[in-house]
């Protein structure tokens, strides 16, 4: 059985748009990991390996909003326009 102080798994991945500083227009974020003992650490996500992150969930991102939208227009088109 794996300790719990060695067993690390990932916790937050966070990709965000910075609209201010030096990487202002650009996407970054962090990655951070923990352990069963309340330990953590994380790191920054450059422009760069944000970019990467995007080109393999860039699809599913299309996707999704796809279907958001086709979820969004079958409820609009129930409202009762005479509703209060």
């Amino acid at each position: 059985m794996t300790d719990p102080k060695d067993s690390w798994k990932l916790d937050t991945l966070r990709l965000h748009y910075q609209d201010y500083g030096e990487n202002k227009g650009k996407y970054i974020g962090k990655i951070k990991f923990s352990n069963g003992e309340e330990e953590s650490f994380e790191f920054k996500i450059t422009p760069e390996m944000a970019q990467r992150y995007f080109k393999l969930i860039n699809k599913e991102i299309v996707k999704s909003a796809e279907s958001l939208s086709s979820k969004l227009m079958k409820s609009l088109e129930t409202i009762n326009p005479h509703t209060p």
